[in-house]
């Protein structure tokens, strides 16, 4: 784990392990954005009740991706506070076989599945925008045979839309993206004529 810049690089499988849980996917989603906030100001923001948040704070407070930040008084009442260890955060990968690709693979299951219950509710409630310039609801998957410049493009568009998601506070709505880019590994012809044979 460490620090380039304002964004937080996490490298410890114990870190990564946390972050394979759903609840804790999203609050470390979104509390970068909320700068310190309390229990009850993160479970509104996620429309999940106080009380299923303390367990998931206190594990990613224990690993280093949350921070207590203090307490205050509210209506006669202390409050705890919370922030993200940085700005933004970011998953180191490490490919091969001794690399960390369990963990950072159990990580994104938890992602795509959040992406689904998201899409799925959104969907329900029948209040997005699902066409024009303000199109809300979104899934897409495209293929394509992409050159170093194409896949530098690519990474240019995620980069800005990275940016643009970023930006701290609490205006408008809640949203989220969820982005997998990945080459895909085909049969060699070779292989495939040597399996059809067996």
């Amino acid at each position: 784990m460490s620090i380039l810049g304002d964004n937080y690089i996490i490298r410890s499988k114990r870190q990564m392990r946390a972050l394979a849980a759903p609840t804790r996917q999203e609050i470390v989603d979104v509390l970068p954005g909320m700068g310190t906030v309390s229990v009850a100001e993160l479970a509104t923001a996620l429309g999940r009740p106080a009380d299923s948040l303390y367990y998931h704070l206190r594990m990613l407070t224990r690993v280093g991706l949350v921070l207590s930040a203090g307490s205050r008084r509210l209506n006669g009442r202390r409050e705890s506070l919370f922030r993200a260890v940085a700005p933004e955060m970011s998953l180191c990968y490490e490919l091969g076989r001794k690399g960390n690709g369990s963990q950072v693979n159990a990580i994104i299951g938890s992602m795509l599945r959040l992406a689904m219950r998201d899409f799925r509710n959104g969907f329900r409630n029948g209040e997005a925008s699902v066409s024009g310039p303000n199109r809300e609801l979104w899934a897409l998957r495209k293929t394509g045979w992409l050159s170093q410049e194409q896949i530098a493009e690519i990474n240019r568009y995620i980069g800005k839309l990275m940016h643009v998601m970023a930006v701290p506070g609490r205006n408008g709505r809640l949203y989220a993206a969820t982005i997998v880019l990945t080459p895909l590994a085909r049969p060699r012809r070779g292989a495939a004529r040597s399996l059809r044979h067996v």
